[in-house]
């Protein structure tokens, strides 16, 4: 008999060893996710979160987790993950778990419920759909290899965030975001806050680019590999056919790094990036920064996920990256669904 309660402490081993039997993708595309030790790290970045338990016969065989976001007048829910045991799938367990999390919604009055599902999780994506959920939205992701230093002349000056210049640092973050859906504007103190609670972040590692002494572009370099690991069991094929490509031209050249099955590799993200649009190449050498970071520590990749019409995205392709998608799967609660065109990526919810 399936039973569905509050998840409890002794429940994170089992639930991290059923994740890691979940590979996320298709036949084609398959990912495996390493959360570490502590299956609830990930949600002690919001303010509230709640996870429920499907158990069977008193064993735990799959989880639900949320949190609950936006203004009191405005409030929606995020799905953060649904896992079910490999052997209890197709018995409507993940049904019974995304509807706890409905039905948690509709009792805090949310407009809407969202979440992320990686494009080749393909099963998730039907689950979705045959729920009611409304593919709105896809999301790059984009994953530079740090395999060569780049140039470090620069234009401007790149310095980490002085902490007394933190209010400009919001006004061009607020600028570049205003009007995208799920972006509430920061304060000063409301982006301290939110930068330290994230693992690896952090304002120490907050970027400035100054031209004549004003900031003109910004970004958050995160380890977000503190949080979670990644494989490929099964790799794109088109990945297979670059790093072959690749692998031929090392004989001349400094080319990017390929992902390989079954290796686990660390990820570091560019998030909460900003800039003016009359100084973009001040993003460039931000990148270009961090990009050497990356080679002088010996980790191979890091990334941006964004909406696909970010102009940052022109930034990024003199690094030659690799590609991939997400998609925003959004359902009205008791609203409607707000306007997903252009949005702001929390760099939360990029924990797959």
């Amino acid at each position: 008999m399936l039973n569905i309660r509050p998840f409890k402490e002794q429940d994170n081993e089992t639930l991290l060893s059923i994740e890691r039997m979940c590979p996320q993708g298709n036949e084609q595309c398959e990912m495996v996710i390493d959360k570490g030790p502590d299956i609830t790290a990930r949600y002690d970045l919001y303010d509230n979160w709640e996870i429920r338990v499907a158990e069977v016969d008193d064993e735990a065989v799959g989880w639900v987790g949320w949190t609950m976001k936006g203004k009191p007048e405005d409030r929606y829910i995020y799905i953060a993950e649904v896992m079910v045991h490999p052997a209890h799938r197709r018995k409507g367990i993940g049904v019974q778990l995304i509807r706890e999390a409905e039905s948690f919604a509709k009792e805090n009055k949310a407009s809407h419920i969202y979440c992320y599902a990686y494009a080749p999780n393909t099963s998730f994506l039907k689950l979705c759909e045959k729920l009611g959920y409304i593919q709105e939205k896809d999301i790059e992701i984009i994953a530079m290899s740090a395999y060569k230093k780049e140039l470090s002349e620069r234009e401007y000056d790149l310095e980490r965030l002085d902490p007394k210049e933190l209010p400009e640092a919001v006004k061009l973050l607020n600028t570049y975001y205003e009007g995208r859906a799920h972006f509430t504007p920061f304060t000063a103190s409301s982006f301290k806050a939110y930068a330290n609670r994230v693992l690896g972040y952090g304002l120490e590692n907050f970027l400035v680019a100054k031209w004549r002494g004003k900031i003109v572009a910004c970004a958050g370099f995160w380890d977000s590999s503190v949080l979670m690991e990644m494989t490929y069991t099964k790799e794109p094929m088109m990945w297979k056919i670059m790093a072959n490509a690749y692998g031929m031209l090392r004989h001349f050249t400094s080319m990017p790094k390929v992902p390989t099955e079954g290796e686990f590799f660390k990820f570091h993200s560019i998030v909460d990036h900003a800039f003016d649009p009359e100084h973009e190449p001040a993003m460039v050498e931000i990148l270009n920064y961090c990009n050497n970071l990356m080679f002088d520590t010996k980790c191979d990749f890091f990334g941006i996920y964004t909406d696909p019409d970010d102009p940052l995205l022109r930034v990024t392709k003199k690094f030659k990256p690799l590609k991939e998608n997400m998609y925003l799967y959004a359902k009205p609660i008791s609203g409607k669904i707000p306007d997903l065109s252009n949005i702001y990526v929390d760099c939360r919810d990029t924990i797959l």
